[in-house]
């Protein structure tokens, strides 16, 4: 298929490019600015990563940026309606209600979305785009990723700056170390977006293992595989930690024929070969 991945620079665009285009399809990997230099050409499929995210304290600090990602949504999305055939688009377990990001082991379900309060203003503008989403004229899968992790990501993000201070003597995780998340291997999350490629019927799916970890245990395991002792885990209260918990639901996965199974250990010894 013909394809045009946008924000194709980032981790997640970038993993796509690559394993779309081992799998025969002729893929665009599109890095410019999406406000000014979307192509007039025909495409079967857009996969729609471009955005501003930066982490945890990106988001929390650069709240005006982040609300660019609206308007940055709804130029792709107008364009798209004349140019391409079909939408993946990658919205975010952040777009779900706070309400159920408050407590250990609750689930998300994909039906339990929007008319509530989100826990920032990025999940804000995927309950946005969402709802741009439903108004097209095209077919249009969204996808609502966990916590996915693997090689090439930046030190934005939480396992590749715990994996550093591992390396470097330090077992630590910003805040209480208590909140949770559902961390997903890169790898996994492809195989969703390529299936998601053949599919005719529009469908909103998680993309979870629908296990929960607990930031403490993810820096232990870590400092473990580096080198081969647990630690006491420092916590840096002084830094943000985000929701309190987030875990997906894998029913609607499942019955795709789909799951994430590789293990936390397994995903972090594949980045420490980096």
């Amino acid at each position: 298929m013909k394809i045009l991945i946008t924000g194709a620079d980032g981790f997640l665009g970038r993993h796509t490019v690559k394993y779309l285009r081992h799998n025969g399809h002729e893929v665009t990997a599109f890095t410019q600015d999406v406000r000014q230099h979307l192509p007039y050409e025909n495409f079967d499929c857009l996969y729609h990563f471009a955005a501003y995210v930066g982490g945890r304290k990106g988001i929390d600090t650069n709240k005006w940026l982040i609300t660019q990602n609206i308007e940055i949504d709804r130029i792709t999305f107008k364009w798209a309606e004349q140019w391409c055939n079909k939408i993946i688009y990658p919205s975010s377990c952040a777009a779900y209600p706070l309400y159920l990001q408050e407590f250990p082991e609750t689930y998300m379900y994909e039906e339990q979305f929007g008319n509530a309060k989100t826990f920032d203003l990025y999940g804000l503008s995927k309950v946005v785009a969402e709802s741009m989403l439903k108004t097209l004229d095209i077919p249009v899968h969204v996808v609502r990723p966990f916590s996915v992790y693997g090689e090439g990501q930046s030190m934005d993000y939480p396992l590749p700056s715990i994996i550093d201070r591992a390396r470097r003597g330090e077992c630590s995780v910003w805040g209480s170390g208590t909140q949770t998340r559902d961390w997903v291997y890169i790898d996994d999350a492809l195989k969703v977006f390529e299936h998601l490629l053949h599919k005719v019927d529009p469908i909103t799916v998680n993309i979870a293992t629908g296990k929960a970890l607990t930031f403490k245990k993810l820096a232990e395991t870590v400092y473990k595989l580096v080198h081969g002792i647990t630690i006491p885990v420092k916590t840096q209260t002084d830094q943000p930690e985000g929701a309190g918990h987030r875990l997906g639901s894998t029913e609607r996965l499942s019955s795709l024929g789909l799951s994430c199974d590789t293990t936390i250990a397994y995903g972090i010894r594949r980045m420490l070969r980096c």
